[in-house]
This record gives C-alpha cells, structure tokens and sequence, in this order.
C-alpha cells in the first residue's frame, strides 16, 4: 500500500506541474513531457490499485477515463438516487456498506392517509397501513432491506401483515430478509410464474451474473437464498380483503412474466410495479430475456381506465395529479402500441428484420413526450423485442444462417484489405471521421481475429470511448460497449505483466 500511495501522489503532483506549466508558452514543452510521464504513472497506479482492491477491470477503464463515468450517470438510477455500492451489490444480504450507502439515501414521502411511498436507490416500493396491519409492495434489491425496516417503522407502529411482490426482480423482492430478521411474519404474495423465474436466478446465475453485471457470487446458489411467495395466485386478479379494505392484485406479462401491478379502490391508488418509469419504458433490454410489450400497453390503458388519483410508482417520483397520471400513463401505452403494431405490419409485409428495426421511430407528439425520453433503450431495441417475441432467431439475411464465426470475417477483411496494419489504419480513420458505428464493427472484427495485439486492444478502447462519449448512445449499450472496453484493458494489463 506504500507503494501505491506513492504512485498516486505523483500522480497528483505530475498532473499538477504539467496544468501550471502549460499557462505559459515556455512551459508547454515541459508540460508535454511532463504529461507524458504522469499517464504512464498514473495508469500504473491505477493498475496497482485496482490488483490490489481486487475491483474488475471495468473499475480500472472507468477510472482511467473520468468523462465515461459522467455519461454513465446522465442515464440516472431509474428515477431515484444513484448508489455505486448497492447499484454493484444488488444480491448482497451482507454488505454493509451498501446498506449504509442505501439508508442515508433513503426518504418516506406521503401519498395519503396512511399511505407512503418509500424512495430508495434506484427503486421505490409502497406501504399502506390498513386496520389489519401494514401492506408493503416490493422490498427493494438486498442491500436495501435494513433501511427499508427503518423507514417502515419511522411511519407506523403497525406489524407488517402483507408483502406483495410485483416480480421477481432483484430491485424488488430481495430486501425481505431484512424484514423477517426484524421480527415480521408477513404473508408474501405473487403470481404463480415468479417462482419460475427465482429458479431462473439459481440455475443461470453464472449467465445472468455478468449479464446484469453484479458478482456471481451474490446471485442465489440454493432454494435457501431467496425469501419465496408463502401465497401465489394464477390467472390475471386476485383480490384480497385486509383490515376491511379491498385489494386487487392484476397480473399483465410487461418488463417480466410474472408482472403485476396494485390497485386500492378505496383509496384510488395504484402500485404501478415498472409499468411506468417515467421516461420511454427499459422494454427492449438486449440481456434480459423476453419482455412482453404489447402486454406492458394493455396494463398502462387499464390503469388510466381506473382513474386514479395516485400513482406510487415502483421508479422516480409520486404522481399524485390525475390529469397528468392519464396523459402520462396514456402517452406510455400509446408508444408502445405504436411500436407494436409497426413491427407486425412490417411483418406482414415481408419487410427484413433489421430494415423492420433500423426505421422505426415514435410519431413526433409521442418522441417529443417529456416522460418518453431515451434513457435506456431507443424505440429500435423495443421493436428487435417484439421481433424476438414473434418470431424466430434468424435475422433474414441468408448468410447468417450458419455464418463464419466474427473472427473468421475479420481475418478475411484484413487479408482483402492488406492485413492487420491496413485494417487499424482504417479503422482509425472512421473513428476520425466520426463514422462510429462502423469503427466499432471493424474494431469488433479485429479483436476477434487479433486479440492479443497490443494495437488492436487499445484501438477497441478508443472506439468504443469513442462510442460512450457520443449523445446518441444510452446507457444500456455504454454498459456493453463498457465490457468490451474492459475485456481489452484486461488484455494489457496481462501484457504488462508479463
């Protein structure tokens, strides 16, 4: 750790004296030089200490590259409060400081008598005291749970009688086992296909792990790892009678299978779940399987036929104005309809997968919404959802259909082109042109065919920072091209040590 400190400090001081120096003319020489030096010793005590704090080379990329880490968070934390620790611990029961991190970021706002919503990092979830006891909606990811205890008994001294679990997700139903430790017995209740989904977690956690990017080995290994449904109902309603009052549970397949949402007709409140989000639904994630789209749209125009009063949303703020909960929640179902009936139209007319996705587009009043704004997928990644709902794997160009592997292509352009050295070259010159995405493809190409080249592997980090950086990429695909950047940055390190 010494030595580390040491790099660090001269880290600070080389950059210092390279700005002071760089002020003058006289000094700009210097200060290159100086520069020069700083990197090499920077980016060697970036490495010491991402070795040393046993942090993933992603660490080392972004902390390389400030500018990367500031895109990443124009992407937001799904409406709420960002936390880093519980954003990377999802899973974790025992880690303290997340949960501390997720305690201090952690408020009650009120939504009505005897109604709050809780707002946590990145997630919310709903509580509702009835003459019964206490009713939560979600239980937030598992380094939420023991501020999610603290904040239900800031509001009520009532025992806690009910869980309803919206879906299955990691950011709404791991925080229970904070609040059976705390001493509550509650009824868990959800639907039927959740169970499926928790057994999903445990048998794919060396997939889904990397793909959510959180340690595997937080996810679920056993049965024993999960707080499961005590209750769980079929088909689409279930209604419950607690402490006198009515509560309807509606089952619509959306960002899950197993999605559901809560309606109190007394009270004229609805627990959305992820129906809403407050910006263009994360209903075309890539790594996540199939999300159900149309579906998602039906749910949104039934909750607008209820005319509610409130809605607690399980992302971002409390809507508790019914005008702008039916243009909201209107303009939410509307777009995805839209996207919907566009592919199957396309579809029909026999129009090829990728022209179907690459063309489409939100009608103007529907882009120009102040609640559809891109933040995680584009309304393209949407409709390659529903393609991937409707039909099947191949994508409609014929050599595809058993192609050469991406190493294979990118040796043969490289030999057409005049070799490696050509192929860099060239690659460097869409990145100066701007042409983005193609840089990428060759760059892709490249580090499949030549992935041990110490060109290729810093080319891949400059494209794809190149690509992060661009307005036009959203935070679901930074995150990729963020793994690739790492996959080459590990590379070097490994160079390095040899």
């Amino acid at each position: 750790m010494r030595n580390l400190a040491k790099y660090l400090f001269l880290a600070v001081i080389f950059t210092a004296l390279g700005l002071l120096l760089g002020r003058s003319d006289a000094g700009k020489q210097a200060a290159d030089s100086l520069r020069s030096s700083a990197k090499n010793i920077k980016t060697a005590a970036l490495e010491t200490a991402v070795t040393a704090a046993d942090l993933d080379t992603r660490a080392l990329v972004l902390l390389e590259n400030p500018a990367l880490m500031a895109r990443l968070s124009e992407g937001g934390s799904f409406g709420g409060q960002y936390s880093r620790l519980a954003a990377q611990n999802m899973f974790a029961h025992d880690h303290p400081e997340a949960a501390a991190d997720v305690s201090d970021k952690t408020s009650v706002v009120p939504a009505g008598p005897r109604s709050w919503l809780i707002r946590m990092p990145i997630v919310n979830a709903a509580l509702f005291e009835t003459d019964a006891g206490l009713v939560l909606v979600d239980t937030g990811m598992g380094p939420a749970g023991p501020a999610l205890v603290d904040a239900i008994k800031s509001v009520s001294d009532k025992a806690l009688h009910t869980i309803i679990y919206t879906h299955g997700h990691v950011d709404h139903a791991y925080g229970t086992w904070a609040l059976l430790e705390a001493g509550w017995t509650p009824e868990i209740i959800a639907h039927e296909k959740l169970l499926a989904r928790f057994n999903r977690y445990i048998r794919l956690r060396g997939s889904i792990g990397p793909y959510m990017s959180q340690p595997t080995e937080q996810l679920p290994a056993s049965e024993n790892d999960l707080v499961w449904p005590t209750r769980t109902f079929s088909g689409d309603t279930l209604e419950l009678e607690i402490g006198g009052e009515r509560i309807v549970l509606r089952h619509f397949p959306g960002e899950t299978d197993d999605q559901l949402f809560v309606w109190l007709p007394e009270r004229r409140m609805i627990a959305s779940a992820d129906y809403y989000q407050g910006f263009l639904p994360n209903a075309g994630n890539g790594k996540r399987v199939q999300r159900y789209v149309e579906e998602w749209a039906a749910a949104l125009r039934e909750m607008v036929a209820l005319n509610p009063a409130v809605v607690l949303p399980a992302h971002g703020e409390l809507l508790s104005d019914p005008a702008v909960i039916q243009e909201n929640l209107g303009a939410h179902a509307e777009a995805l309809q839209y996207l919907v009936d566009y592919t199957i139209t396309e579809l029909n007319k026999g129009t090829r997968k990728d022209h179907i996705y690459h063309n489409a587009k939100l009608p103007e009043h529907l882009a120009s919404h102040p609640t559809l704004n891109v933040q995680y997928v584009t309304p393209q990644d949407i409709v390659k959802m529903v393609l991937k709902q409707y039909t099947g794997w191949w994508d409609d160009i014929p050599s595809n259909w058993s192609p050469a592997t991406s190493a294979e292509v990118g040796q043969a352009i490289a030999d057409f082109g005049g070799g490696i050295e050509a192929m860099l070259n060239y690659t460097q010159q869409l990145l100066t042109s701007g042409e983005l995405k193609l840089a990428c493809h060759f760059a892709d190409w490249l580090f499949d065919s030549a992935p041990n080249s110490a060109a290729v592997q810093q080319l891949v980090i400059d494209a794809y920072t190149a690509r992060m950086l661009d307005p036009a990429s959203n935070t679901q695909e930074m995150l990729t091209y963020l793994d690739r950047m790492a996959a080459a940055r590990q590379r070097l390190m490994s160079r390095t040590a040899k």
